[in-house]
């Protein structure tokens, strides 16, 4: 399929049918300049909710460099379903390459990548002879692996953190997961603090190349030695332990199943608070497999997920995207430093049902980062950043206070926080 733009500014598909293929009908829709080309025999499949419509929005493909000029294979998530035979996903499977397999217990479901010369054979798997099941509801459930991204002492002390400090609240001995770029664990800032790491990205180590992730750690639980200041740089919860999960590669990018895999890792080391600084390009209506897997880990666990609502406030309403979307997500939005919603920061409210999103708006715009990292390009971060202070009213007296959030439910407001 190649896609072109026309001289009035119109975007058209040019479809050839692959082997097997010659008969089938393309259906091409354009809406808000996204188009999408959907395959007569994937209808039935899109509407009972079995096939992600990602794998047919032509436009996101393109800006994931999910195309022909970027990859030879497609990254999915296949979850098993109830009416689904060992056969039938050992067939699908094993049209994966075996090194791409990453099974995801939290959400039943395994991530792969099938090579273009085998996603016709895929294809066939998943529909009938005639293009379509006999019951849409036995077939297996298959996204798009779609691909995410890495999304103050003013801050500190905007969000009241000093205060919390003078009252004799650290977070001592509290445990938070860091999922994002990987950490500078020999930065003075966070040297000793780091208790495991581990890699999701495929980058081979947990270094952090990026600077994301060192900054968004730091300002977790940063001493603030490495900026000569004490007290005034250090972040919100200076006596957490550090969990570093790696899910994003140097580049600042990664998949949805390597973020489901750092989120399964987080509560296997008993994480007490999860921060992902990190998010899809696309709002999400909560029923997305990171979604659904941090809802799961979740309720299983008692951890608590805090999660950027994202950087696309500037297309509107309604445009919180995923993991942030989760019902059991505490997701903040940014304010910027005189407490003004930022232009950047994700709204809400969640598609479908319209539920509340971002559950809260902390400091990110402009916000100074504690552990510089060595270059200096880095050093300014928007709404991707609004997670890490949550610790300032929440994880330093982590011990102390009941654990509001953990139902999943929307309730609750830290003190002086401001929705919407």
């Amino acid at each position: 399929m190649t896609l072109t733009r026309g001289p009035d500014g119109r975007q058209a598909a040019s479809v050839t049918p692959g082997p097997g293929r010659k008969g089938r009908f393309f259906r091409t829709l354009e809406q808000d300049g996204r188009v999408t080309v959907l395959p007569s025999d994937a209808d039935q499949l899109v509407a009972a909710g079995r096939l992600d419509r990602g794998l047919f929005d032509v436009t996101a493909l393109l800006a994931q460099q999910y195309d022909a000029a970027h990859t030879d294979a497609l990254p999915l998530i296949v979850e098993e379903t109830d009416g689904m035979t060992a056969s039938s996903l050992n067939e699908l499977t094993g049209l994966a390459d075996n090194a791409s397999v990453r099974r995801l217990d939290s959400i039943d479901a395994h991530a792969l990548r099938v090579g273009d010369v085998d996603l016709g054979r895929f294809w066939k798997a998943l529909v009938s002879a005639d293009g379509q099941r006999t019951k849409a509801a036995d077939a297996p459930r298959v996204w798009l692996d779609g691909r995410v991204s890495a999304s103050l002492d003013r801050s500190t002390a905007q969000i009241g953190a000093p205060d919390v400090w003078s009252a004799g609240y650290r977070g001592d001995g509290v445990k938070v997961a860091v999922l994002d770029t990987g950490a500078d664990q020999s930065h003075p800032d966070l040297a000793g603090r780091v208790t495991a790491a581990e890699d999701f990205s495929g980058s081979g180590s947990t270094a952090d190349k990026f600077g994301h992730g060192t900054h968004v750690a730091s300002v977790v639980g940063g001493s603030g030695v490495g900026s000569g200041s004490g007290s005034t740089r250090r972040g919100v919860a200076p006596g957490a332990w550090l969990l570093v999960g790696k899910v994003l590669g140097d580049d600042g990018f990664g998949s949805s199943s390597q973020v489901i895999a750092g989120m399964e890792w987080a509560v296997e080391q008993g994480a007490d608070v999860v921060n992902v600084s990190l998010g899809s390009s696309g709002a999400s209506d909560g029923t997305d497999p990171m979604s659904l897997a941090l809802n799961d880990l979740s309720r299983r666990s008692g951890a608590l997920f805090v999660v950027a609502a994202g950087n696309d406030g500037e297309q509107g309403t309604r445009t919180v995207g995923s993991p942030g979307a989760a019902d059991a997500a505490l997701t903040f939005g940014a304010v910027d430093r005189n407490d003004s919603l930022a232009p950047f920061s994700s709204r809400g409210p969640r598609p479908g049902d319209e539920a509340v999103n971002p559950d809260v708006r902390l400091p990110a715009s402009g916000s100074w980062p504690h552990a510089r990292p060595a270059r200096p390009w880095v050093a300014r971060w928007t709404s991707t950043t609004s997670p890490p202070p949550v610790p300032s009213w929440r994880l330093p007296m982590w011990r102390g206070q009941p654990r509001c959030w953990r139902s999943g439910i929307r309730s609750g407001r830290p003190p002086g926080s401001r929705t919407r």
